[in-house]
């Protein structure tokens, strides 16, 4: 017994003398390369702590001088976080016993710089800069939350606080001056108060909350919540209350009658251009656990009206939103940049038909940052004069991968139907596209997404392609897949086929008269195999009335050029197209080449002749008269059997074509040696 009792004596003495040391060797400076370090180990980032005083008993008292935590490493900027002095005081024994209560909490001078690089990173993003806990991944979903310790807040003051935030791409800024905010939270178990002012970018915004029960709020559990965030620019306002399904439920209002002052008011570029001037918002609101939701709102732009439910969960490693919602007839012009006024030919204009591809990146990570459910009822979308819908879109974005179908709507004049797919999770991202279509007028179409009118008609087409690349430039240059497109009773604007088959000497020498340069067709289409952005085709055709046409030829969309080379043969007589043909044989091959925005559309006399003499007769003919002095129309002429011959007695009706000067072609003067 007595050795027992000397051994309890010791290990009381041990403790004693421990608890003596502490004020010793838990000093400020102690404390503060403790803390440093773990910030360090967590964030990568320098924290500058100065720790003025601190006592343990009988509560634990801390009075820190400044504290500075530094800003990306190398970016040369100023600290992130600074803070002034403050003051901390909390009863030391609740403490061991799993209850902060914080009698009190002064902070005096706080500053945060937040910036927005070019590469769309903020600098308060820690990821992959530290080494420890910090940068492991969240736990998986469902995970059970883990739970708050008890917390009591007496006295928290927080005043003269001020703040930046500068975004680079925009170079939108905003500047927060004069804060303070107080918190009165007895314990987690009665309602907590909390009041807040700060002058921003000059204007005064104030925040008013009470929260019945902080302990319910942070379970999950239902509870009142009433809240106002306002300026003299917009109003939010929440009033909620417990509900049957367990949940916080209640009305919410968002109200800005200037969208223009408030944009401005928080630097963003350019306000004064934005489509929208008013927003008006109503729901009712709910929050339970790590979910939250917004029934029955409805959502007014200026007259653009929605209205519809949608709901979050961040319990996942990443926050999942579903999406229902009913969007009334809406004209996106108003959204749209204003068409380019004309400017002097120095090159392509950007977003012309022949402007080029964009080489900017395309970010792709944000479909790696949330999962999405959506589906979108629109009533009806006007996009540069033409009408499109109703129809029903279709969003799933899960896991990086993003999903969009629309498998009907109505544009154009007929039908189409498509699905995207973009593959986020892989570097480059990948595309696949399929779309068909029926009914289309070409001409809207093309002076749509083309910028030209060379084909009028109805129109079907079935692609099915795939890319993958990091900007538009490298996606259009990797497209692979086929496509069939099929023009129907429309014409091909440019050239009149069947007045140079009836005539080719009269158009050949540029003395054609007056007459539309239009094809008209009954079918004119083929199949195209897509590889790194050009699309071969060998199966073109043109059906007319009184010739069919053939072709073969590649669309390079990377270069946005055409070369094409159609072979028209007449199957009937001409008579009543302006005259007789006697055929013998001979077709006027027609290239079609040049860009997207102004493409050529030329006969090939060259063509012409290698046809000619294959007819060896005709051939001798033509160098007989040539050595008598005949001129090279009139042998033309004879060659390919046109009764005209140059004849003043053409009926009028056709137009020159662009032959320069109205000379023979190069290859044809060189056939007579001329």
């Amino acid at each position: 017994m007595r050795k027992l009792l000397i051994a309890l004596a010791v290990i009381v003495g041990m403790v004693v003398v421990a608890v003596a040391a502490l004020p010793f060797v838990l000093t400020g400076d102690f404390i503060a390369q403790r803390i440093t370090a773990a910030v360090k180990e967590r964030t990568g980032r320098d924290l500058d702590l100065r720790i003025a005083s601190v006592s343990l008993f009988p509560r634990l008292k801390a009075a820190v001088a400044s504290a500075a935590l530094s800003d990306v490493p190398g970016s040369g900027r100023p600290p992130m976080v600074e803070v002034g002095n403050a003051e901390l005081e909390l009863p030391l024994w609740p403490l061991l016993h799993g209850t902060v209560e914080l009698e009190r909490l002064h902070v005096d001078g706080l500053r945060a710089n937040l910036v927005v690089d070019a590469g769309g990173r903020g600098n308060w993003d820690f990821g992959g800069q530290g080494a420890g806990k910090g940068n492991e991944p969240a736990g998986p979903q469902g995970q059970k939350p883990q739970e708050l310790p008890d917390l009591r807040l007496g006295d928290v003051r927080i005043g003269n606080v001020a703040a930046g935030y500068t975004d680079q791409r925009s170079g939108q800024s905003i500047a927060l001056s004069d804060g303070s905010l107080v918190v009165a939270m007895p314990d987690l178990d009665t309602p907590a108060h909390i009041e807040g002012h700060a002058a921003v970018n000059g204007r005064a915004l104030t925040l008013t909350a009470q929260v019945d029960s902080p302990r319910a709020l942070a379970a999950g559990k239902p509870t009142a919540a009433r809240g106002r965030l306002a300026s003299d620019l917009f109003e939010v306002k929440l009033d909620a209350k417990p509900e049957a399904d367990g949940r916080t439920g209640g009305p919410l209002s968002a109200s800005v009658p200037d969208v223009t002052a408030l944009a401005a008011w928080l630097g963003v570029p350019n306000a004064g251009t934005l489509p929208v001037r008013t927003v008006h918002l109503t729901g009712k609101a709910g929050l339970g656990g790590p979910q939250a939701s917004l029934d029955d709102f409805n959502l007014a732009l200026d007259d653009v009206k929605a209205s519809g439910a949608v709901s979050a969960d961040w319990s996942g490693k990443v926050p999942a939103v579903t999406l229902r919602a009913s969007v009334d007839p809406i004209d996106l012009d108003r959204f749209l940049p204003a068409p380019a006024p004309a400017a002097p030919a120095q090159g392509p204009a950007p977003g012309s038909a022949d402007a080029g591809w964009s080489d900017e990146p395309i970010d792709v990570s944000p479909l790696r940052r949330l999962n999405l459910d959506a589906v979108v009822d629109s009533k009806g979308t006007r996009i540069r004069g033409i009408g499109i819908g109703p129809t029903r879109t279709t969003i799933i974005l899960r896991d990086g991968v993003l999903a969009v179908d629309v498998p009907d709507l109505p544009a154009f004049g007929g039908h189409t139907g498509s699905g995207l797919r973009v593959d986020a999770t892989k570097q480059p991202a990948s595309y696949a596209l399929k779309m068909t279509a029926n009914g289309l007028q070409a001409e809207q179409v093309l002076a749509t997404f083309a910028g030209t009118n060379v084909i009028r008609g109805t129109t079907a087409l079935d692609i099915d392609v795939t890319s993958a690349g990091g900007s538009q430039k490298a996606l259009v240059s990797a497209l692979m897949g086929t496509a069939h497109i099929l023009f129907r009773d429309g014409a091909l604007r440019g050239i009149n086929i069947a007045a140079i088959l009836r005539d080719p000497v009269a158009a050949a020498t540029g003395q054609m008269q007056a007459a539309a340069r239009e094809t008209d067709f009954a079918e004119f289409g083929g199949n195209f195999r897509l590889d790194h952005g050009v699309a071969r085709t060998g199966d073109l055709r043109m059906l007319a009335p009184i010739f069919r046409v053939e072709g073969q030829g590649t669309v390079s969309l990377p270069d946005r050029r055409l070369d094409l080379r159609l072979e028209p043969t007449v199957t009937s007589s001409l008579k009543g197209q302006g005259g007789q043909f006697q055929q013998a044989g001979v077709t006027v091959p027609v290239l079609v080449t040049g860009s997207f925005g102004a493409p050529s559309i030329q006969p090939d006399f060259s063509g012409v002749a290698l046809s000619a003499i294959k007819d060896p007769a005709k051939a001798a003919e033509a160098v007989r008269r040539l050595k008598e002095g005949a001129s090279p129309a009139d042998i033309l002429g004879g060659v390919l059997g046109s009764g005209n011959s140059g004849k003043a007695d053409k009926p009028a009706g056709n137009l020159p074509l662009p032959i320069p000067g109205g000379q023979l072609p190069p290859a044809l003067k060189d056939l007579f040696g001329r």
